[in-house]
């Protein structure tokens, strides 16, 4: 079949496909999951390696600091000044509005750094802007190390999670996402060591 004669998945007459696809599609853009709480394997280390002191998109259900901000609170409109920040937003396209939260807030709001369990969407706005987009001129952030002190980068991947992060539901079963899902943290330049960013403090993938 040449290329211009393939079908596109919602035109398949397999109705458990077109099903799975929009579910796909639900989870990725529309916010699926938005109550899901971080298992305290993956809150854990990193918890205990920043010790982090404000949750700003968390339930009193499911809040990982004493300090937090629910939905009606809206962390998105409070300062995270001074804070070290631990956060997992609701995914979909509300992603866009926190990881850019997180990079202002780092970059000119004082907070002391942000770190956000996300979905590893590298092909998507937010990550090339928020995340690659953090190192000074657009730099890839294999190109950031060694950099002058001024030019160093304000983010970087701590780990990459194998296979799906099983999230708690607040009831018997964990619920995983169709993406697989990635620790990010911002950090401001002038915390920044000599050999990049966090070059000693990576977490050592399991």
């Amino acid at each position: 079949m040449g290329r211009s004669e393939r079908r596109t998945i919602g035109a398949s007459d397999n109705g458990a496909v077109v099903a799975m696809a929009r579910a796909r599609n639900n989870g990725r853009y529309n916010g699926r999951g938005r109550d899901w709480e971080t298992p305290p394997e993956v809150f854990g280390p990193l918890d205990e390696r920043y010790r982090f002191t404000l949750d700003p998109c968390a339930s009193s259900a499911t809040k990982k600091c004493a300090r937090h901000f629910d939905e009606e609170a809206n962390g998105l409109l409070q300062s995270w000044r001074g804070e070290r920040v631990f956060m997992n937003p609701p995914y979909g396209r509300e992603v866009y509005a926190w990881t850019r939260k997180a990079r202002v807030e780092v970059a000119e709001g004082g907070a002391e750094l942000v770190v956000g369990l996300l979905p590893a969407s590298t092909d998507l706005a937010w990550w090339h802007e928020d995340v690659i987009g953090c190192c000074a001129g657009g730099a890839k952030p294999s190109e950031c190390r060694g950099l002058p002190e001024g030019q160093r980068p304000l983010t970087e991947v701590l780990q990459w999670y194998r296979g799906r992060v099983r999230f708690l539901t607040g009831g018997p079963y964990r619920a995983s996402g169709f993406f697989p899902s990635v620790a990010v943290i911002w950090r401001s330049r002038n915390q920044v060591g000599g050999g990049g960013v966090l070059e000693d403090e990576r977490l050592v993938a399991r």
